[in-house]
């Protein structure tokens, strides 16, 4: 947990963990034929708006659900595969990403639309803020277990913090809901942004397309990969509303693979992550790691997921020695 973060200075920082987003998605070749416009679209928002992406694969400490071990595992950089451990981990006073860009002069966010009770674990995190379901105050069509489309939620953070005139650099820390089994009804991607935060968010007939969906139990792959390119509209959407302005980075992974009625048996516990900016020192250091260039993940899978939190924030700055190193 150690880093200046001298090479993201000034830049929002935002951690997206995309809900269900797995190697299989690429590697499943139904699965990838059938996301490849969507992928491409997304990388053209990458390079449209003079930002570049590289990628690895990364190995989940889940599979198919029990997202937040995912989470505290990136967070904390302590790998957690059960829930003993995790609430163990809950107990102990130490660093997590959101203390480290804290320290910094960051005000870090929790956009948490999944959250729709009160939410301790944030205070072991040491997030200055957290925005649940309820605190959204998301007002149009219900999508999902939890009523919220993804879409909406960044739209909401920019009204509420990222657009504000005078502000401290933000560390947003986004895990999404929208690709959540069984992927449908998926939210359709709305281009008219600030439409997504009124009462009527979408045309009618458009809502009565996406809510003729329902799931096949039996083949879920076709509403997985739909979903998929939901997330990929959603953020590649997202950069484009930021071409200009305060610069941002984007660490956009995948919590776990989906469940194993998606993914297929013994299928890897890897996940993809991208890190897209404009800063070509950060994707540098990133590739010298063993990240590759574009959006596609190379394989052998990378590390672990918490092994990534050194690799991160070295490429996000320099080794920053505390007060006792210094003295010595």
């Amino acid at each position: 947990m150690d880093s200046d973060l001298a090479l993201v200075k000034d830049a929002d920082v935002f951690l997206i963990f995309v809900e269900s987003y797995g190697a299989v998605s690429y590697e499943r070749p139904a699965f990838a034929q059938g996301l490849a416009a969507s992928r491409a679209a997304f990388e053209d928002a990458i390079h449209a708006t003079n930002r570049d992406v590289v990628s690895a694969f990364v190995e989940s400490p889940t599979f198919g659900g029990n997202s937040w071990l995912a989470h505290i595992s990136l967070l904390s950089g302590i790998e957690v595969r059960d829930r003993d451990t995790n609430a163990l981990l809950m107990t102990k006073k130490r660093d997590t990403l959101p203390t480290v860009f804290g320290h910094h002069g960051y005000r870090t966010i929790a956009l948490m639309p999944g959250t729709w009770q009160s939410w301790p674990e944030g205070v072991f995190y040491g997030f200055d803020d957290i925005y649940g379901g309820e605190r959204l105050a998301y007002r149009g069509p219900q999508f999902g277990w939890w009523d919220i489309p993804d879409q909406f939620a960044l739209a909401q953070i920019d009204a509420l913090e990222v657009n504000q005139k005078t502000r401290a650099p933000l560390f947003v820390f986004f895990p999404t809901i929208s690709t959540h089994i069984p992927f449908t009804p998926t939210p359709p991607y709305q281009p008219n942004w600030p439409r997504m935060l009124t009462d009527e968010p979408y045309d009618e007939t458009i809502l009565e397309r996406a809510y003729e969906e329902q799931p096949d139990w039996l083949d879920l792959g076709p509403s997985y990969v739909n979903a998929m390119a939901y997330a990929y509209a959603a953020i590649g959407g997202y950069l484009r509303q930021h071409t200009g302005g305060r610069d941002f980075v984007a660490i956009v992974l995948g919590d776990h693979q989906p469940a194993a009625v998606v993914s297929g048996e013994g299928a890897p516990w890897d996940v993809p992550i991208h890190v897209i900016s404009s800063r070509k020192a950060v994707l540098d250091r990133l590739r010298a790691h063993g990240f590759r260039a574009g959006l596609t993940p190379a394989r052998p899978s990378l590390s672990p997921m918490h092994e990534l939190v050194p690799v991160l924030l070295d490429a996000f700055g320099n080794h920053e020695a505390s007060p006792v190193a210094a003295a010595r």
